[in-house]
Parts: C-alpha cells; structure tokens; sequence
C-alpha cells in the first residue's frame, strides 16, 4: 500500500518595512506647512479688508430694494384681494349744499389694514432665503479691466426687529373748487443681515399710496382722525 504525504504549502508573507524620515526632514515640512498657512492667512486679510466695505454697501443696497419692493407686493396683493375703495376707509360729511364738512377716517377697517398687512409682511420676512451678491472686482481695486471679475457672496436676512405701520393723509389742490385726497401707508421695518461672518442692522421704510379721490367744493382745514 502506497501513501502519500503532503506537506501544506506555506504562505510568504511580504512585510513593508517602514520607511524612514529623518527628524530634520520632518522639521522643515512643518515649517514649510506653518509658513503656506501664514502666506494665506495674510492674503485672507489684505484681501478682506478691501472687500468688507464694498460687500456691506452692496448688501445694504440689495436687501432694501428686495424688501421694499416684498412690501409693496405684500400691500398690493391685500388691496386687490380685499377691493379696499376710498369709502371704506374714510367718512366724508356734507351739508345741505353738498359741500364737504369734515373728513373722517374710518378707526375700525384702518386698525385692520394695518393689522393684517403687518401679519403679511412678517410671514413673508420670515420665508426669505437670502440673494446671492456679486463684488466686482473692478470696485475694489478701481480698474475697469476687472469689472468682468467678481466674487459672490451669499446674503441672508436673518431676522426682523420690529415692523411699524402708520396711516397718512395729505390734501392737494387739483384746479377750480377740486381737491385730491390721498391716503398713505408708511411702512417701517428693521431687519437683521447676515453676510458670511458679517452681522448688521438695517432699517427700510416705504409709502405705499391706498386710496385717493377728487373731493368737490372747498374742503375744511379739519380732518377727523
């Protein structure tokens, strides 16, 4: 009887050796390390400090023109959708000749405009994402070859403070015996803007025409509110 016998097949084992880096080596990468982070750090600086200005007066202009122009979309939505006429706002007396006597306002329906596009304005203020600014460039250094050039920031209006409403009239003179009778909403709101690492206040007031009409015959001096 023959047998067989094998032997099981052993594995090599292939063992990097680690290399080695002199201590020396090691002290001079560090130090090239330590001085690209101070080259950068310094760029960061002399190029921020230039910029700043610039990103804030941008940023400034932006957001009041875009709340601005919420507000008045914000009014004009809640007139159209409520038909809000010169007569529900304003009480005009007259005598027997048809001649104006006095001029009231109507406390009621106006507490409630004002109430209600204020509500409108800070659920809109609320829903803002931001808007995205570009800075040429060209601003910063004063070169027209760098106007194509620039560098987007991301705006974020953050919070609201307070949000003030206020209603005006005025009385204009509009030819023989005519008089236009305007009413404005005066709308004031301070808001709070978020640019990178930048935190400023801001505040955007606007009027907003209501109503108006062309009242008849002399108007008296007295206006009730």
């Amino acid at each position: 009887m023959v047998k067989f016998y094998f032997k099981p097949r052993r594995r090599r084992i292939h063992i990097k050796a680690k290399r080695y880096i002199p201590r020396k080596q090691k002290h001079a990468l560090t130090f090239k390390i330590v001085c690209v982070f101070l080259i950068l750090a310094t760029l960061f600086v002399l190029l921020d400090i230039p910029i700043r200005p610039v990103v804030r007066e941008n940023a400034k202009y932006i957001v009041k023109n875009e709340v601005a122009l919420m507000i008045n979309e914000c009014v004009a939505g809640y007139l159209q959708e409520n038909n809000i006429a010169y007569t529900d706002l304003i009480t005009v007396s007259l005598n027997d000749k048809k001649e104006v006597t006095a001029v009231g306002t109507n406390t009621i329906a106006v507490n409630k405009l004002k109430t209600d596009i204020t509500n409108a304005i800070a659920n809109e203020l609320k829903d803002s994402r931001g808007e995205k600014i570009r800075v040429s460039l060209g601003n910063l250094f004063d070169s027209y070859i760098l106007d194509y050039i620039g560098i987007e920031f991301q705006v974020k209006l953050t919070d609201y403070g307070f949000i003030e409403t206020d209603i005006l009239s005025s009385f204009k003179s509009s030819g023989i015996n005519q008089t236009i009778h305007r009413i404005n909403l005066k709308i004031k709101v301070e808001i709070n803007v978020n640019i990178g690492t930048l935190y400023q206040k801001e505040t955007v007031e606007t009027e907003i025409l209501l109503v108006e009409t062309v009242l008849l015959g002399n108007v008296p001096e007295m206006y009730i509110k």
